[in-house]
């Protein structure tokens, strides 16, 4: 994937050719965008997206294919995507050729026969620079979540929106909101801030074991950064004993008291949710071998308006024993527009320990539900009263009967 700041110097670079009359760069193309619905777009301006986009991959196999009576490029006249902090780079007159996808400077002149002169033929695959690996479809690659200093690009550059990740998340979520700030342009103070107030709970949770009794209930979602998602910044007001549960204790005589139940005693619904999805026609994106999509946890946002404060301290502390723990890495469940359906709590301590870990952040691992949040919710919740599945309590230390569900008579 090309950084923020080598693909406005790649575009600056290639503006001057792109402005050139091209036959093959003037005609309109049609592409399938991640909807299934066509579109129609200048070759010209296909070009200007980024490279894994459909309409550029198209675009950049036309003009290849296509011959035209364009003057003969001048020799190492073809741009390439400048180096990460090359100032100069956008400037030079003889930068390589890039990946196979950019189209050449301009067009050779013609011989009689209507051929191009061997000297000016494509390089081949083993002359041509290396191009960056791009990462698997739905995937985004570990270092475009990296702060400005870890990239080794000036700080000015990570607060430029939308980046390249953003556009990539923009494709996975159409609806997901980019403006906020993420974790590595949330300033240091803050940061520390939010760190101090999740090791508080943590303590608090310690002392409570080592007394015997019940940590006090906090609601981390009166936990918050300025300019962000964090924590419930924008949430749609749901209590969580509203919110669906595809995990839990069965109803009797429901479907649910039917399934298998771990040592708990609780089932496992999700898989039956997955296909009442696909029944219904609703696709979910859970990435390469069902590993789920990987994305920055910083971009999504809070459902429900409560968390409990404990047991994301609780989670939190295991991620710091083991940040690669399964039962805390699993994928959650998300929304076409960026919100958290299921796994509120296992979001939340990653983000808290991707705070105070910046050098080793995990990525939060989702399944991407084709859907808006607010009907999603709906249907949801009618899956889990038809299955019969019990919704948990709110809090998992003492209790708090304002926020406990009603029994069930």
């Amino acid at each position: 994937m090309i950084k923020l700041k080598n693909l406005l110097i790649e575009t600056k670079a290639y503006s001057k050719i792109y402005e050139v009359p091209n036959k093959a760069l003037d005609q309109d193309i049609t592409y399938t965008n991640t909807k299934g619905q066509q579109k129609k777009i200048q070759a010209r301006s296909a070009l200007r997206l980024p490279k894994d986009h459909p309409a550029h991959v198209q675009a950049a196999k036309l003009v290849q294919a296509e011959p035209t009576g364009q003057k003969k490029a001048a020799k190492g006249d073809t741009p390439t995507a400048a180096k990460a902090g090359d100032s100069t780079s956008a400037k030079s007159p003889k930068p390589k050729s890039p990946a196979s996808t950019a189209p050449a400077a301009s067009s050779p002149t013609p011989n009689k026969k209507g051929e191009k002169p061997a000297a000016d033929k494509p390089a081949s695959d083993k002359a041509a620079p290396a191009p960056q690996q791009a990462p698997p479809p739905g995937k985004l690659a570990a270092t475009d979540f990296k702060s400005s200093a870890e990239k080794g690009t000036d700080s000015s550059t990570s607060d430029k929106r939308p980046g390249a990740d953003d556009m990539k998340l923009k494709n996975l979520m159409p609806g997901i909101d980019t403006t906020k700030k993420t974790l590595d342009q949330v300033p240091p103070a803050a940061k520390a801030e939010l760190n101090t107030k999740i090791d508080g709970l943590v303590d608090m949770v310690n002392q409570a074991k080592a007394s015997g009794q019940k940590p006090e209930y906090f609601n981390l979602c009166k936990v918050t950064v300025p300019g962000t998602n964090l924590y419930c910044d924008g949430n749609l007001g749901i209590d969580r004993n509203d919110m669906p549960q595809f995990k839990g204790e069965a109803r009797p005589g429901s479907p649910a008291d039917k399934m298998p139940k771990n040592k708990d005693g609780e089932v496992d619904g999700e898989a039956f949710f997955r296909d009442l999805l696909n029944k219904a026609g609703i696709n979910v994106n859970s990435g390469e071998d069902d590993k789920g999509v990987e994305v920055p946890p910083e971009r999504l946002k809070a459902t429900q308006m409560n968390m409990v404060g404990d047991k994301v301290a609780g989670m939190y502390s295991s991620l710091e024993k083991d940040p690669t723990n399964p039962n805390l890495t699993a994928p959650i469940y998300v929304s076409n527009d960026g919100y958290v359906l299921d796994g509120h709590h296992r979001w939340a301590a990653i983000v808290a320990y991707n705070a105070k870990n910046p050098d080793k952040a995990i990525p939060m691992k989702t399944r991407i539900i084709d859907e808006p949040i607010e009907p999603l919710v709906k249907r949801a919740n009618e899956y889990a009263d038809y299955i019969g599945i019990e919704k948990k309590a709110a809090v998992a230390g003492q209790g708090n009967p304002a926020l406990s569900p009603e029994k069930k008579k």
